[in-house]
Order: C-alpha cells, then structure tokens, then sequence
C-alpha cells in the first residue's frame, strides 16, 4: 500500500502500538550497535573501539527481526560511527519491512562520511530521521564533531534529505560557551535540535552548574525532553534525589556489537543474546537499578519517563510523527562556513 492512504494507516498502526505498548510486557525502543569502529576519537565518548569489526548484514537483520518479535518498534542505529557500515542503508530498509512500516528508525551520526548517494539511499529506504552529532563551530583535539567540519554534509542534507533532521550537541563548557553563535550559523536550516548531558563511564552526570540549565531554558531545548525536563535541570545543579524507575532492559534495549541486550550504554546487566531474549526476562529487569541516581542517559530515561505518563506520551507520538511526516523546505540561503 502506498500514496496518502498507506502512510495515514502506517501511522494509526505506529500510535495504536505506543498505546499498548504503555500497558503490556513489550520494549517501545531498540538501540542497534552496527559496529563499534569509528573514525573520530571523542574525549567524552565511551562507545567505540578502533578496529573492531564490523557486524555483519545477515546478523543485523536477525538482531532486527529478534526485536521487532518481542515488540520494539522505534530503533536507532548507531555505533561507533554506523556510516562506516557498507550495508547501513539495508539495515534501515530491513526494519521499515518489519510491521508494515509502522516504526520509526534514526541513524545517529557524526555525518563525516555522509555522501548525496547515501542520503538518496536512506530516502529510498524510507529513513526517518538522522540526528547529527555537532558540538562545537570548530573542531578541537577533544571535540572533533565540529560545525566547521561538516557544515557541507548538513547542507547536503538540507537541499537533499527527506526525513528529518536532528541536531544534538553535548553539553560542555565548549559547547556552552558558544552555543548562541552556533545555532545562530544553523538558522537557515530546517533542523531540530537537542542536547545530551555529559556523563562519565558508568552513565552519571559529569557537568553542573546553573548556567548550564540556564542555556537550555534560553534556547527552548528542555521541550525537547519531554518526559524528564525536572530531573535534568535539578541534576544540573547537583540534586539527584527526584526519584524515578529505569525501565533499561525492559521498556527500552541497547544491544551491543555482540548482540547481547544491554540495561544501556553504558551499563550491561546479565543478559541474553537478543536473538534468544523472551518476555520473561523483559519483565525480569523491571526493577530499580543501583545506577538511577544522577543518570545522564538520555534515551533510557525517555523511555521509562514517557511510562509514567501515558497521556503526554501519546501526544508527543502524534507530535513526533507529524513532524517526521512533514515535507522539508530547502532554505533560501545557505550559512557561510565558520571563519
């Protein structure tokens, strides 16, 4: 089924599925390690290894094919850097299979290896959004996902692409510092935006200050976590004590290069390979986890957020897929590149 008519039934099967999904057993969210390789070499990040391989199409598809069983429907696709992947693309097509379409998939990237010829594929293939990792306007020895390096890609996907895209930065004092000129660079561009909040290795906050709340208020960007905007800005002055349930390894699964199913990045919890993970050991791991206090993940606490509010969780569904719906102006005036 294709044209107005398949995608408005696509979508009432999508938002139906996040309705039941607030009330039964299933996952709502898969994150897909492709490989953990990547080209750059981040000081925050904690989430590749250079040289490691990459993991094979047929066992990707089996890993999709495994969670789209026990009920995941929105995935992301991500590494190390999931661009490197030669067959990043059929991964993507494999899942908008799955369901009848009725998911949602992102690629998150740092965009360096991104050509016209890929963003025709991911249009082809029927990709949703790609959230472009951008952290500061130039690039430095620790921050090498820089504004400066790949304002060309972001163009190209600006005249080119037709999902949307995702701007996310994560907050440091770099980013802080200059996060006013930055987005005033963007502005012709039709991106959303969004922030991660610096974290160590085990996934609890490591920047505080009011200033740093302060920047998100003033940029709108809190919105944009919808389900735990409090949390955040009391975690950024240094209050942990809200409390909350991580629904990691339940409601929201991160499955690594191995293809075990982790709690999260950061934390891997005593899991199965996703490929033999049943609904038991879903509900086996809702339960409070010793790391609750100060986690920084973003993903897993949306997630077990938006299960504590159901009503607002289908309205920024709704939100979502209008927005992931809507065709994309080319902007009239292209930036020029950072001085």
């Amino acid at each position: 089924m294709s044209g107005t008519l398949g995608k408005t039934l696509r979508n009432v099967l999508f938002v139906g599925t996040g309705v039941k999904r607030l009330f039964d057993s299933r996952p709502i969210h898969a994150q897909l390690v492709v490989t953990d390789e990547c080209n750059l070499s981040c000081a925050y990040c904690h989430e590749y290894t250079h040289g490691a391989p990459l993991v094979p199409f047929d066992v990707l598809a089996a890993r999709v094919d495994a969670l789209a069983r026990l009920g995941a429907f929105t995935y992301d696709l991500l590494g190390g850097e999931p661009l490197l992947h030669p067959r990043i693309v059929d991964v993507v097509r494999h899942i908008k299979h799955r369901r009848r379409g009725a998911n949602l998939v992102t690629v998150i990237t740092n965009a360096f290896k991104l050509t016209p010829e890929l963003v025709d594929g991911f249009n082809d293939a029927g990709l949703d959004c790609m959230q472009v990792s951008v952290d500061t306007i130039e690039p430095t020895s620790e921050l090498p996902k820089s504004l400066k390096s790949v304002l060309p890609r972001l163009a190209l996907l600006a005249a080119r692409a037709r999902f949307q895209v995702k701007i996310q930065t994560v907050l440091t004092d770099e980013s802080w510092r200059r996060y006013g000129e930055f987005r005033a660079l963007l502005a012709p561009f039709d991106f959303e935006f969004g922030f991660s909040l610096l974290h160590d290795g085990e996934g609890r906050i490591a920047i505080h200050g009011r200033h740093f709340a302060e920047l998100l208020r003033r940029h709108e960007l809190f919105p944009g976590m919808a389900f735990f905007r409090r949390h955040a800005a009391e975690m950024l002055v240094g209050d942990f004590s809200r409390p909350w349930k991580c629904l990691g390894g339940y409601k929201y699964l991160y499955v690594n290069a191995g293809g075990r199913a982790q709690y999260c990045s950061q934390v891997a919890g005593a899991r199965e390979d996703v490929t033999r993970l049943t609904l038991d050991d879903l509900r086996a791991a809702d339960v409070h986890k010793r790391c609750e206090a100060g986690c920084a993940l973003g993903c897993v606490r949306t997630v077990s957020h938006a299960l504590a509010s159901p009503l607002a969780s289908l309205r920024t569904s709704i939100e979502i897929l209008a927005d992931v719906s809507r065709p994309r102006p080319v902007p009239s005036v292209l930036p020029p590149p950072p001085a």
